[in-house]
């Protein structure tokens, strides 16, 4: 009977001390990664701001044959969303473009099924050299869940070995497509606004002949 209380109070201690310990651990999660790809702004901004393609370079394609898929909104830009539902290995989520600035950075809302909390996922295209610094970064709050917190902690190795595996994937990709025209600049208030006419000059009185 005493061993059966020690174990039980050891339990609960145990219990007491991880609940304990999940709120010392950071609350947030941050995972960022980069890779050069030898391909133009446009090109990548073409392929990353929508779903059409996103199987060709995902680092979880092929991971569920049987991965149900829907791609709904428009094709492109904001509003453009990917569906999954696979096996235990990929899960089940939606995630969909919030927001993009051309050929410089696409960003989506992800909501990943059980994790409780959107996360913030962003594609950032820096001109460089001959080609582009594509980073894929994510960022999350867990809330004050301890499970989750847990969980956090061991997603930060996970998602960055997926997200260096889908880079090289999407360099393998996107350097063998075509180079895509950039697109045009945001027009500014002076492309919009009518030029002002010159200001007309001043009238004045006519002259009148000298007495004679």
């Amino acid at each position: 009977m005493r061993l059966l209380i020690r174990v039980v109070v050891f339990v609960a201690v145990l219990i007491v001390g991880l609940i304990g310990i999940a709120f010392l651990l950071p609350s947030k999660v941050h995972v960022e990664r980069s890779e050069f790809i030898a391909a133009s702004p446009a090109t990548l901004h073409a392929v990353l701001n929508g779903f059409g393609k996103f199987d060709q370079w995902s680092p979880w394609a092929g991971l569920d044959p049987d991965m149900k898929v829907e791609i709904g909104g428009p094709a492109v830009g904001i509003g453009a969303r990917y569906a999954w539902r696979g096996n235990a290995e990929v899960g089940m989520g939606v995630q969909e473009i919030v927001a993009f600035v051309p050929d410089r950075s696409v960003t989506l809302k992800l909501d990943f099924e059980g994790f409780g909390h959107p996360a913030t996922i962003m594609f950032t295209i820096e001109p460089k050299d001959d080609g582009s610094v594509v980073t894929w970064s994510m960022d999350a709050d867990l809330g004050s869940d301890p499970m989750i917190r847990y969980v956090g902690l061991m997603m930060n190795k996970e998602v960055e070995a997926d997200y260096e595996k889908g880079l090289a994937k999407l360099k393998t990709y996107a350097e063998r497509l075509p180079p895509v025209t950039p697109a045009e600049p945001e027009p500014t208030l002076d492309d919009v606004l009518p030029a002002e006419e010159p200001a007309a000059a001043p009238e004045t009185a006519p002259e009148t002949a000298p007495a004679s």
